[in-house]
């Protein structure tokens, strides 16, 4: 996907490596049980708020460590996409805040 455009779905993508041609690489995953519904709050910037609801400065979260996203259930499989999704965002975020000291 060149340019983050998937052509075959007409669709732009976030992918940041073009997997248009080799070399591959694969792991093994294993379907898992396990989640926790609670945690810190964190916002769309994950960045951890305090009991008032303000950010922490220089505090981001993601995955597991977070709660508030799903009330007092889940849907099965959620946990892999949030810890890849918030992840990358709290990636982000935590890499712009260290630059902007």
């Amino acid at each position: 996907m060149k340019n983050k455009k998937d052509a075959e779905f007409d669709r732009t993508t976030a992918m940041e490596n073009d997997l248009s041609s080799a070399p591959y690489y694969a792991i093994k995953i294993g379907p898992g049980i396990h989640y926790t519904l609670g945690g810190v709050k964190i916002n769309s910037n994950t960045e951890v708020l305090n009991k008032s609801g303000k950010p922490i400065p220089g505090l981001f979260a993601a995955g597991e460590v977070t709660g508030g996203l799903h009330g007092q259930n889940r849907i099965g499989g959620n946990s892999v996409a949030e810890i890849i999704i918030f992840g990358y965002q709290a990636g982000i975020k935590s890499a712009e805040f260290v630059e902007a000291q």
